[in-house]
């Protein structure tokens, strides 16, 4: 039963509340008086679709609140029970709609969608009119009104609880079914790549062989052209530094000097042994486009 309607904001309408009673209300009044918005608003609350063209010339947002009380609606209670949201006796559907045409809905103070309050809605209210359909025509009221008359309604909402429950338990099932499916998709597809892996026959370190060859053969200008640099100008600096051996080598620097005289010697070496490893480095080069398409190959 609805026990108060509140409307802020709404079409014409910028306060409106409505507190109704047990019992029969009738609200009359001329054309053009306000009748429908009530209507389209308490519509608002159970699941219409918006128009942010109804909120109210400038204001920023309507408001609409429907109160409602479900002590003697049982399958109302199951379902607010059933979505985690029955709060007593009484329930509050309240719905928002900007200027800009967002629209929010709210369940006893939880958010909620505009599935959730038609359903609910359709437990809560039945309205008529010459344009609209008539629930009389829907079968799930047809079923509450043959409970009714049977007296079984305690026994409707306990098969409705357990409808929700074997839903709950279809919805798992077809979630665990198409895991497995995806998991035999993946044990397919994992077998299909051992079977072309076996089929290459990869030795045990031909692998990162071909990967080696492979980033070589791909920069091989580049790294010819980088190493090259480099082994000039380790030969250069080797040069430099034979230049400086000969003169630490002069007796006019006395003895004191013998170590840093071995350092720079030994640096001196160093530095023509690595300029002559690059230049081997280099002459191991391979540049032929052929082997860089084989390894390719082999490796796709």
């Amino acid at each position: 039963m609805l026990t108060d309607l509140s409307i802020r904001d709404y079409a014409i309408a910028q306060r409106l509340d409505i507190e109704l009673h047990s019992g029969m209300t009738c609200v009359t009044g001329e054309t053009g008086a306000g009748k429908s918005i009530m209507l389209d608003a308490l519509g608002l609350c159970i699941g219409d679709r918006a128009d942010a063209k109804a909120v109210r010339a400038g204001a920023d947002r309507a408001e609409i609140s429907a109160l409602f009380s479900v002590e003697q609606l049982p399958l109302a209670q199951a379902w607010l029970e059933q979505a985690a949201l029955l709060q007593g006796h009484e329930c509050l559907i309240r719905r928002t709609l900007t200027a800009d045409g967002r629209s929010r809905a709210f369940i006893n103070g939880t958010p909620a969608t505009l599935s959730q309050c038609a359903e609910l809605g359709a437990l809560l209210v039945d309205l008529h009119s010459q344009h609209a359909h008539q629930s009389l025509m829907r079968r799930s009221v047809q079923r509450d009104l043959l409970d009714a008359f049977a007296g079984s309604a305690d026994e409707a909402k306990a098969v409705a609880e357990e409808a929700t429950a074997i839903r709950a338990l279809q919805q798992e099932l077809d979630t665990l079914r198409s895991a497995s499916n995806e998991l035999a998709e993946r044990r397919d597809l994992l077998n299909y790549q051992i079977d072309e892996l076996s089929e290459l026959s990869l030795g045990d370190t031909e692998l990162e062989v071909l990967e080696s060859d492979q980033s070589l053969l791909s920069n091989a200008s580049w790294i010819m052209e980088t190493v090259h640099d480099i082994a000039e100008h380790c030969a250069s600096l080797s040069d430099q530094l034979r230049s400086s051996v000969s003169t630490l080598n002069d007796d006019r620097l006395g003895s004191k000097i013998g170590d840093s005289r071995e350092l720079v010697a030994s640096s001196q070496i160093q530095l023509e042994e690595a300029a002559a490893e690059l230049r081997r480095f280099l002459d191991g080069i391979d540049l032929d486009p052929q082997r860089l398409s084989e390894v390719e190959a082999r490796l796709d």
